[in-house]
């Protein structure tokens, strides 16, 4: 334990880690608070219009998540495509481009969210294009849980119609999603867009802070002298693994979970209770609501977070200099985005589960993994993209700390 307490002390002590330390959590503060910015409401007040922004419009908002919000059921479906047939109608509307601000935030700006579901699940099932408002029958609605498994159906044999198995997959688990869905005003996907965001940026920081830990002492040749040294050998290199894995993921969890705190703070923890259906799309098959998906995300990035801080590791065991070893590790961390947007299909996929780092970049994170359709193929057996990634990374991290080991002990062996 003392070897281990010096060790993190050593690389407490340097200067660029208080620095990478400091802006993650100066990131992750600043970060939950911008998704707040973009909300907005236009109300009168005395005659005239106002626009309210920021927690001023989320305040307005939360005040209906007692009478408008909550149990989503299929009454309000009805009303909220009636009331919306109505005024298009009314001010000869198509797609709501001649509804006065006013109007819309008063009337129609509550019920968005039901109606992006409605339009979704009574979309045409051969090409999944959605209907005009004015082309949906209300009386149909009372139908609309009922038409949610050959929704998922009519999806899956577009996105995997060669692969009869990954819809089994997804309808066994679309049946575990709770019905009827909840729906409250809280933080939306904005919030967790920056969530994905802000998991790469820490990704990206802590791999600064991991690459230099055995290359440093490499370059500057106090490796040299540490291997004489009575705790030489495997027991350092286990050490330095353990105190750069402590230190990072300590740094990962204190700012996922700040992150998590505050945005929930600002938008109401009424929100978290939202399903996510309601906000991404009626057919997602993981039976979350927002405030489990925040935490899966969370819990999941960190087993790719640690994979990726492993391989760094493993690098920087390998590499004679702390040039070397920082470019390798933020060249694999970024590696994932790249393929994922030069090789679409099956390929980009199964490398963004084989690459150490995939599942912690941008558009191929482990959240949109969640709330899309990719799985990945093996023979006619399908597998869920994001059960595949999370076996490997767990895999993975054991994997990269043995060979961090065993690289630095075969230096010593070497002589170089």
């Amino acid at each position: 334990m003392r070897l281990l307490s010096l060790e993190m002390k050593r690389i407490l002590r340097t200067r660029i880690t208080w620095i990478l330390l400091g802006m993650a959590l100066v990131l992750t503060v600043a970060m939950a608070y911008i998704p707040v910015t973009f909300e907005g409401v236009m109300i009168e007040e005395q005659g005239e219009e106002k626009e309210l922004g920021g927690l001023e419009a989320i305040r307005y908002y939360r005040q209906f998540n007692d009478t408008i919000y909550g149990e989503v059921t299929t009454e309000k479906l009805r009303d909220a495509i009636e009331k919306r047939q109505k005024l298009y109608q009314e001010y000869d509307s198509e797609y709501g481009e001649n509804i006065p601000s006013k109007v819309y935030y008063e009337e129609l700006a509550l019920s968005e969210g039901y109606v992006h579901v409605i339009k979704e699940v009574f979309a045409d099932s051969d090409n999944g294009l959605a209907p005009l408002v004015s082309d949906i029958n209300p009386e149909e609605i009372d139908g609309f849980y009922d038409r949610l498994t050959g929704r998922l159906s009519s999806i899956m044999q577009m996105e995997q119609k060669n692969y009869p198995s990954a819809e089994d997959v997804a309808q066994k688990k679309f049946e575990k999603v709770r019905r009827p869905y909840l729906y409250y005003y809280g933080a939306s996907s904005n919030s967790m867009d920056y969530q994905v965001l802000l998991i790469f940026i820490i990704t990206v920081l802590c791999v600064v802070i991991a690459a230099p830990v055995f290359s440093a002492e490499y370059q500057t040749g106090a490796d040299d002298i540490l291997r004489c040294t009575r705790h030489g050998g495997i027991r350092l290199a286990v050490v330095k693994i353990l105190s750069a894995s402590l230190i990072t993921s300590m740094a990962f969890a204190l700012c996922g979970v700040l992150y998590v705190l505050i945005t929930n703070s600002l938008f109401g923890w009424e929100g978290t209770k939202t399903s996510i259906q309601i906000i991404y799309s009626a057919t997602c098959f993981p039976a979350y609501n927002m405030g489990q998906l925040q935490w899966v995300n969370l819990a999941g990035s960190f087993f790719v977070f640690l994979a990726a801080v492993s391989f760094t590791l493993f690098l920087s065991a390998k590499m004679k200099n702390n040039v070397s070893a920082l470019a390798a590790g933020l060249l694999f961390v970024i590696l994932p985005v790249l393929l994922d947007a030069a090789l679409p299909g099956q390929i980009g996929q199964w490398l963004g589960c084989v690459l150490p780092a995939g599942g912690v970049g941008l558009s191929n994170c482990l959240l949109y993994s969640m709330i899309d359709y990719h799985f990945l193929h093996v023979g006619q057996a399908s597998i869920w993209n994001v059960d595949m990634l999370l076996v490997i990374r767990m895999i993975e991290i054991p994997v990269f700390a043995a060979l961090a080991v065993y690289a630095y002990c075969q230096r010593g062996n070497t002589g170089k």
